[in-house]
C-alpha cells in the first residue's frame, strides 16, 4: 500500500535522524534529484545521495536541521521549514532558516529542493500546483 507524502518524508527524516539515511534508500527513487542550497548543481540518483552524505560528514563537525513547520501541500508534496545550525571542522558556523520541498511518487523522494525561505519553498510548491493542474 502506497504511504501518503507526508508518511513519507516522515519515514525518510527519522532515517536521517537516526544516521541510517545510506542504507534506507528504498525510500528515495534512483532517478531522484536534490537541489541544495548552495545552488552548485543537483546531486542526482541513489549514488548522488550517498556521495553527498559523505562530503557532509567530511566538511561538517555538527550538522543539525529541526523543521518548525511541515505539511502537505497537495499530493505528492511536502513543504518544511525550519532552522539548519552546522559546525565545520575548521571551526565556522551556519544558524539560518532553511526550507525544504519534497515531491513524492509511490512513497518515494523524487525530488527535493531547499530554499532559504519558508516563502521561497511555499510559493514553488504553488508553482508546482499549477504545473499539475495544467498538465
Amino acid at each position: 500500500m502506497a504511504r501518503s507524502s507526508l508518511e513519507a518524508f516522515s519515514a525518510l527524516w527519522r532515517a536521517y535522524g537516526e544516521g541510517r539515511l545510506g542504507e534506507s534508500l528504498d525510500l528515495v527513487d534512483p532517478a531522484c534529484e536534490l537541489t541544495l542550497l548552495d545552488g552548485v548543481g543537483a546531486v542526482r540518483g541513489h549514488d548522488g545521495v550517498r556521495d553527498c552524505l559523505a562530503a557532509a560528514q567530511r566538511e561538517w563537525k555538527t550538522l543539525r536541521i529541526v523543521y518548525d513547520d511541515l505539511f502537505e501541500d497537495h499530493p505528492g508534496c511536502v513543504v518544511g521549514s525550519g532552522r539548519l545550525a552546522a559546525s565545520r571542522t575548521d571551526g565556522a558556523r551556519v544558524d539560518r532558516p532553511l526550507a525544504f520541498v519534497g515531491e513524492f511518487h509511490e512513497g518515494r523522494l523524487v525530488r527535493g529542493r531547499f530554499f532559504a525561505t519558508r516563502d521561497d519553498a511555499v510559493a514553488a510548491a504553488c508553482a508546482l500546483r499549477r504545473v499539475e493542474r495544467t498538465a
